[in-house]
């Protein structure tokens, strides 16, 4: 039996890894594009990019490790099925939970450490990648900005004409900026130049030989006229360069748990806090639903390889993202406590996998 057990696991491993590559990198494609970027049009160093790329590596970990228990498990005894290894294993009285157990019991521990890893590791890359990015916004800060097309930057909107990135200078900028509390045209600056550094808080731009149009109070049709040889204008980055949203992913366990618990004290909603909570629990119990509905499934699928396996994928992975897309809607709106709707996705699945099961064993 141990032989078998082998076996299984090592055609499961095989599967998942291959899953991992393509999940992971159909994730990462837009990431990597704009890495790439970086190193050959903003001259940024091979060895901060790749550290980069590393640092991502987790939070996307996270998404696609439960994609691939799926893909994998599915190649694996469809695989198996196809070659009707099943039938024979069937036929020397080996009944199924002899050669789906070992698989089960190595997800499981997956399971366990994907609870580990989401709430401390993946918040931890989370910030270091943060950190790093804004240190590289720091030193070369035109990585920001491409060549005539609009960077939008909270209420402001900026087009640039060349940026030497070797001199660390912009040509043609025009910055408008369009606000509701403002009545008539937007207002403008246009410089022939500029230079521009980066804070955590603002991006400072050092103007040169420019014009600076805005609304007239007294006549809202009409601009006024403001001409200048050198000007700074600051525009603020709070929340911009690091959203709030980011800032809870780099929040560990005990963390995120203290914030709840503050808000709570002043009686304030926690519903994004809990969200962000129960969806790395979520995550983590994820391979044992996937597992238990793509055992049964990849036995039945005798057909197709691989080529099947991926489809099926496709469809459970939808299925399931569908519902706790849906779930976390309801628990951020305080429909249903988070603690609870959550849980719909890999509820579903477990009920699905159990009927099929049921289905299977019936045979």
């Amino acid at each position: 039996m141990k032989i078998i057990h082998r076996y299984v696991i090592r055609e499961f491993v095989e599967s998942f890894l291959f899953g991992l590559l393509v999940f992971s990198g159909i994730l990462l494609l837009d990431q990597v594009f704009q890495l790439i970027d970086m190193v050959l049009s903003k001259g940024i160093a091979l060895w901060v990019v790749i550290k980069l790329f590393l640092l991502i590596l987790p939070n996307i970990f996270s998404l696609t490790i439960p994609m691939s228990v799926l893909f994998g498990i599915l190649l694996a005894y469809g695989r198996l099925s196809e070659d009707n290894e099943i039938t024979a294993m069937r036929c020397t009285g080996i009944n199924y939970p002899s050669f789906t157990g070992p698989l089960l019991a190595v997800v499981f521990i997956l399971s366990l450490f994907l609870v580990y890893f989401n709430q401390y590791l993946s918040p931890v890359t989370h910030k270091q990648f943060r950190q790093l990015y804004q240190e590289v916004l720091t030193q070369r800060p035109l990585v920001k900005f491409e060549e005539r097309e609009i960077t939008t930057l909270g209420d402001y909107r900026l087009y640039v004409q060349h940026v030497d990135r070797t001199s660390n200078v912009l040509q043609g900028v025009n910055i408008y900026r369009f606000s509701k509390d403002e009545v008539g045209a937007p207002w403008r600056i246009s410089a022939s130049s500029a230079t521009v550094s980066v804070t955590p808080q603002a991006v400072i731009f050092y103007l040169y030989n420019g014009y600076w149009q805005k609304p007239n109070p007294a006549r809202p049709d009409s601009l006024v006229h403001l001409v200048f040889s050198n000007y700074q204008f600051i525009i603020s980055l709070e929340g911009d360069i690091m959203p709030f949203s980011q800032s809870l992913r780099e929040m560990d366990f005990r963390k995120l748990r203290r914030e709840i618990e503050s808000y709570r004290a002043k009686k304030m909603p926690t519903n994004f806090l809990e969200n962000e909570f129960w969806l790395r629990f979520i995550l983590a119990g994820a391979p044992i639903a996937f597992a238990l509905i793509s055992i049964p499934l990849g036995i039945v699928t005798r057909r197709g390889g691989r080529s099947i396996g991926f489809g099926i994928s496709l469809l459970v992975l939808f299925g399931y993202y569908a519902l706790l897309v849906t779930a976390l809607n309801l628990g951020e709106k305080d429909y249903v406590r988070p603690g609870i709707i959550l849980w719909l996705p890999d509820a579903a699945t477990l009920i699905a996998g159990i009927w099929l099961w049921k289905r299977m064993l019936r045979k």
